[in-house]
């Protein structure tokens, strides 16, 4: 299965990931354009590809801005989500030597790039850990 990109995708995953962290942009790549749960046959690829696709338009739109340790990046955003691609984990399980341990856990190692902040009505972003 290869992601579609679509604006029906993002208006499926955006109620899942608004004012959310990171591992909820990630739990939301469980879903295709017809809201349908296809976690069992998505490759971890194509999840990749689809959390990095949400997290920079969300960036060109201005509703999140990344940040590492409560700073915010200020490289462009195409860096950053270069970021995210170059240390993204091989596979679902990063952690060779704890295959049971969850992927959801690799957003809050300090391996992971960055967390995202959420632009709030006042115009101000909130962090989100």
């Amino acid at each position: 299965m290869n992601p579609v990109f679509s604006e029906k995708l993002f208006e499926v995953t955006l109620p899942k990931v608004i004012k959310g962290n990171l591992v909820d942009f990630w739990l939301a790549t469980h879903y295709d354009e017809e809201n349908r749960d296809v976690e069992e046959t998505i490759k971890f690829s194509d999840r990749r590809e689809i959390f990095l696709w949400v997290l920079e338009r969300l960036l060109r739109e201005g509703q999140i801005k990344l940040h590492k340790n409560r700073v915010f990046l200020e490289e462009t955003i195409k860096d950053q989500i270069d970021f995210f691609r170059s240390a993204w984990p091989k596979s679902d399980r990063p952690y060779p030597d704890h295959p049971d341990v969850d992927f959801c856990l690799w957003f809050y190692d300090s391996e992971c790039p960055a967390g995202v902040a959420w632009r709030q009505n006042d115009g101000h972003y909130e962090i989100i850990d």
